[in-house]
């Protein structure tokens, strides 16, 4: 990346990403990140389909916090309350690809318990501010 700082626009990581997550041997769990990335700090969201709470919940969504390095990325997930949620946090380490566009990686629970993460990005910046208004707008119809 000559002539690009680690931390410009072109090569962070703000955007709309979709992804799966696997635990144990069962079938991958779909996720989707609406990440901000401001200077390497990184914030933002989750939303997966409910695999392990209560059974009246249909989605589970989750606030992410973290850092990331030029080619590496490193944060927390922590679940919002819910029946049946556990508040523990999980940390996802992953490496991103050259384009900024893959996310590869594990999470792990403090007790040890782990799996693997890929995601994709959907979109970056303002297109996924649009495309996120534009999601709770018609989850609002």
């Amino acid at each position: 990346m000559a002539g690009q700082s680690a931390f410009s626009r072109d090569s962070d990581l703000t955007g709309l990403w979709s992804g799966e997550y696997w635990y144990g041997t069962g079938n991958p769990v779909p996720f989707s990140a609406h990440i901000v990335d401001s200077l390497g700090t990184i914030t933002g969201t989750t939303l997966e389909p409910n695999t392990f709470a209560h059974p009246g919940l249909i989605e589970l969504s989750a606030d992410i916090s973290g850092t990331r390095g030029e080619l590496s990325v490193r944060f927390n997930k922590l679940y919002h309350p819910a029946p049946g949620v556990h508040r523990e946090p999980i940390v996802y380490t992953g490496t991103v690809d050259s384009k900024f566009t893959m996310i590869d990686g594990e999470w792990r629970f403090s007790h040890g318990f782990s799996g693997r993460f890929v995601l994709v990005r959907v979109s970056r910046g303002a297109q996924a501010e649009e495309v996120v208004r534009e999601v709770e707008l018609e989850v609002r119809r």
